[in-house]
């Protein structure tokens, strides 16, 4: 009793005595400004408040004041903020319990206790509500900030986790897991929901975060592997961007306050700061690991929680300045606004309006550009990748195959790897593929005698003995190993070894101006252009059936270029008209492919391994490329080369001969860049030619001589490999066959041969079996086996070749296969009706004989001859005692009906095609009876029915 009356009258002195007590005022940064007896808090500085151990720390946005606000939170926990009623917010996601306290930790306060595993929590500022989550039950909750009024806004989420309120908006951000994770919206009534963002399988979703003066969400993004990136969208799901900053872990937690980004990067147990639009300026706030990874960061200031209304905290600046707040100059209250870069002031001069790089076409982005408030970035559509200057894309579909030489291989929506055809191995850049086997060198035709030289300029050397005549055309056959070339001066086309020596006249006559030159090495023939005479001929490399292909509708051509395997030849024409024209390899079928801004064209080349064809014109000085068709054209090179005659490509490089300066010029044959000078002793460089295995794909080296084989020889990539039959091994030549048993001599033998120690191409790495294949030893070679689930021959596991394409890697556009598809289905459409129309002339045929022979047989029936038919005089009485079941076949007696007169009957009857009786009567039939009912037994005199016809009764 005393202890209740001493508190009753504690409270009424406290009561009493309340207005003389001092009210402290929490304040988030605890800087108070007092009037008389009332204190506020002054506008703060913004901060950083976050999750580390089981304490919830503040940090100034420099790294400075760090210390503890609440202490014994749990771990780990989510967190947000209350600026107006400065409150912190926080759940312990595994108890399942959100807390809120004042900004010193004190009058902690717990508000909702449910289910453990809370996966989100935000605080509604205007509206003064809390919302979470729930991963497990797949739900969003809200209630008021005291605790009441809880309530289940949305059922049947998929693994709904981080959240994020905007409730000037009204709208409800959240993240959801699943098969596809996504980015979902709501109003804060759980209505109007919808998806914003889809993600591939492959990567998840955290921390999401709403940057309130742009609108826009941001969010973490990472995958299996453990790469991971922070990208944002508007609150539609458009606009969407990924910021070029790349992550080092898996960031817990992220926070946007003006046009900075902080992020906690739980690898070096730091908060780091970047530009939210392109991701640079880096910045650590805490200088030194934090002993603990710290969890659920949050930007604390008045501008993350804006209401519709909210004032300056600078006076004199407009409140709906926008970007123009932080650099608000504040003199005398009267303020003036400055825009960073990125921005222009507004005429009225209070605002900052967005400068629009992207329609300034200034912005350097390749493919695409988007422009977000105060910059841009480039973007790059699938397929694509943006290089580090973060304006050019590449990939597969570019121009550039991604970079790679010749086979490029997406391997991620945006990323690709290279590889080569068989015969070409991948460099160490991984870009570039090289040729196997031995090094390339180039011959050219250098007006007085032909030379090579290496493609950098060395071991330049004559290839002919004697220097005579005008050389300005050459080319190679790989399979016998000779040069062709024409002088002009002599009107001859010669030949020469291809390791050099003497010449010799290969074709002489008829010959007037042989300018261009060209070797099929798959059909055995040589092609050549006659400038004077305007003709393209050839012939097979024996020197017969020499043929003129085409001799109309030319004026003057000069280069040619054969594609043995897609069977296709082209040329150019430096007539009044210049063209590029092609044809079947019989000058049939000819297209002009290129026609326009053309003066005079002269050399052209084939690149096998892309399907291309480059030319160079001699008066322009230009270099260009196309399809085959015609199709993608390009200019390579333009006023770099003074007067090009003829080109030659092999792998990467483009050789052109420069006439105007007398030497050889390189680019790389997709950028033309960068042009270089090949030295070497040049009188005046015409065609030129590379020669190696790979660059006339498709030869058969075993053709000539066997090869040089003594017994088997394959014909591998255009190199030579001999091998041996049964009971016989290869020689130290690797050419010639000894038996196996050679070594196994008597004591008394002279010779007793030494066998060659077998070399294991497979464990020296220089065998040329695909990657897709087994590599087998044997003795004096290797066998190249393709793996399970690939076919080929070993060199080549890469399947069949689709329609449309051929050669032994596939690599060849085949161009006459629509060509014959279509004779094809006209031939098959011309059989069809030819058979058709003959089956129904011979329908008609038949139908019209069986009509015929029924009429005929219906009006002269057949009967047997009346020879052996005994005439025999038949009474009455003989009639009217023979008893017979059939027609007697003599004697018997006819009436006639109209005469009623009896006539002896003579002949043979008997019925035939359904009861019709005929009476021969001397050979002849004179009537004819029809409509039998039946025969009885014994003679009946004939009634007459109808004229000339009688029943049997």
């Amino acid at each position: 009793m005393l202890a209740v009356m001493i508190t009753a009258v504690l409270m009424y002195f406290m009561l009493q005595n309340s207005e003389a007590l001092p009210f402290r005022t929490a304040c988030w940064d605890e800087q108070l400004s007092r009037t008389g007896r009332n204190s506020s808090c002054v506008a703060s500085q913004p901060f950083l408040i976050f999750g580390n151990g089981k304490a919830i720390h503040r940090m100034d946005l420099d790294g400075k004041n760090q210390r503890r606000l609440v202490a014994s939170v749990g771990t780990p926990i989510l967190l947000d903020f209350h600026f107006q009623e400065e409150r912190v917010y926080w759940a312990d996601k595994l108890a399942g319990v959100i807390y809120k306290t004042s900004v010193r930790g004190a009058h902690r306060q717990k508000l909702y206790s449910s289910d453990k595993h809370i996966s989100g929590l935000a605080v509604d500022w205007i509206w003064n509500s809390v919302f979470w989550t729930s991963e497990e039950k797949g739900k969003i909750k809200r209630m008021d900030i005291n605790g009441k009024n809880q309530r289940t806004l949305l059922r049947h989420l998929t693994k709904p986790s981080s959240i994020a309120v905007d409730p000037t908006k009204r709208f409800l951000f959240w993240l959801s897991g699943g098969l596809i994770p996504s980015i979902q919206r709501s109003d804060v009534t759980g209505q109007m929901k919808t998806t914003l963002v889809k993600i591939a399988q492959q990567q998840q979703l955290k921390a999401l975060s709403i940057d309130h003066g742009d609108k826009r969400l941001f969010w973490v993004q990472f995958g299996l592997q453990g790469e991971s990136a922070i990208a944002s969208c508007d609150y539609n799901g458009n606009v969407l961007h990924v910021i070029d900053h790349p992550l080092r872990s898996q960031s817990l937690g992220i926070s946007i306050f003006m046009e900075h980004l902080y992020y906690i990067d739980a690898a070096s147990r730091a908060i780091k700061q970047v530009n939210k639009y392109t991701g640079r300026e880096s910045l650590d706030i805490n200088k030194k690991p934090m002993p603990k990874i710290p969890f659920s960061i949050k930007v604390v200031h008045s501008l993350n929680q804006p209401t519709a209304d909210t004032p300056s905290p600078f006076p004199g600046c407009e409140a709906l300045s926008g970007n123009c707040v932080d650099v608000c100059s504040n003199v005398a209250e009267q303020g003036t606004c400055q825009c960073r870069e990125g921005f222009a002031l507004s005429k009225q001069g209070t605002y900052c309006e967005d400068v629009n790089e992207c329609a300034h076409w200034n912005h350097g982005c390749s493919l695409g550009c988007e422009n977000v408030p105060g910059s841009y970035f480039c973007t790059c559509p699938k397929g694509y990748a943006l290089l580090p200057d973060r304006k050019t894309c590449q990939g597969c579909s570019s121009a550039d195959r991604g970079g790679c030489s010749q086979l490029c291989t997406p391997v991620t929506p945006s990323g690709w790897q290279c590889s080569c055809l068989p015969g070409y191995q991948l460099h160490q850049d991984g870009k570039r593929c090289i040729a196997t086997g031995p090094p390339p060198y180039l011959l050219v035709a250098n007006i007085i005698d032909v030379r090579r030289i290496n493609p950098d300029g060395t071991g330049d050397q004559t290839l002919v003995e004697d220097s005579r005549g005008t050389i300005i055309a050459l080319d190679y056959d790989p399979v016998q190993n000779i040069v062709y070339f024409a002088n002009t001066s002599q009107k001859t086309i010669e030949q020469v070894d291809l390791k050099g020596g003497s010449r010799d006249i290969f074709i002489s006559e008829n010959l007037n101006s042989p300018e261009g030159l060209a070797i099929d090495w798959v059909h055995r023939r040589i092609y050549w252009t006659d400038r004077s005479q305007a003709t393209v001929e050839c012939c097979t490399l024996v020197g017969r059936k020499r043929e003129t292909l085409v001799s109309t509708g030319l004026e003057k051509p000069r280069g040619i270029a054969v594609h043995p395997l897609a069977k296709k030849l082209f040329w150019t024409d430096t007539g009044a008209q210049p063209i590029v024209e092609r044809a079947s390899l019989e000058g049939k079928d000819r297209v002009v492919i290129v026609s326009t801004n053309l003066v005079s064209p002269s050399g052209l080349t084939i690149d096998f391994t892309e399907d291309r064809l480059f030319w160079c014109d001699h008066r322009r000085g230009l270099v260009e490329t196309a399809a085959l068709d015609g199709s993608d054209r390009r200019i390579l090179l333009e006023n770099q080369v003074g007067r090009p005659f003829d080109l030659a490509v092999f792998e990467d490089r483009l050789w052109i001969s420069d006439q105007e300066n007398q030497q050889l010029r390189s680019v790389h044959k997709r950028t033309g860049k960068p042009l270089q000078r090949i030295q070497g002793n040049m009188v005046q460089p015409a065609s030129v030619v590379v020669v190696h295995p790979l660059a006339k794909p498709g030869a058969d080296v075993c053709l000539h001589l066997n090869g040089g084989c003594e017994q088997v020889c394959e014909s591998k990539l255009g190199i030579v490999h001999c091998s041996c039959q049964s009971l016989y091994t290869l020689s130290a030549d690797g050419k010639s066959c000894v038996p196996a048993d050679a070594s196994n001599g008597t004591a008394g033998d002279s010779f007793s041969p030494v066998l060659p120690k077998d070399i294991d191409e497979c464990k020296l790495g220089t065998h040329n079996c695909n990657k897709n294949a087994e590599c087998q030893n044997t003795m004096g070679k290797y066998l190249c086996k393709c793996l399970a689930g690939y076919h080929g021959n070993g060199q080549m596991c890469q399947g069949c070749c689709v329609t449309g394409y051929m050669g032994e890697r596939c690599q060849f556009s085949d161009l006459e296969w629509w060509e014959l598809q279509q004779a094809e289905e006209e031939k098959r459409r011309n059989v069809v009706i030819a058979a058709c129309m003959v089956v129904l002339i011979s329908l008609l045929s038949i139908a019209a004989c069986v009509t015929y022979c029924y009429r005929t047989r219906r009006l002269f029936p057949k009967h047997p001859s009346v020879d052996n038919v005994s005439e025999t005089s038949v009474t009455d009485k003989s009639m009217s005692e023979t008893t017979t079941t059939s027609l007697p076949r003599s004697g018997g007696q006819l009436m006639r009906a109209k005469e009623g007169i009896n006539y002896p009957l003579k002949g043979f009857a008997r019925i035939f095609q359904g009861q019709r009786l005929m009476i021969m009567m001397s050979g002849k039939p004179e009537y004819v009876y029809s409509g039998f009912d039946k025969i009885r037994d014994g003679s009946k005199m004939l009634k007459p029915k109808d004229n000339y016809k009688y029943d049997i009764l």
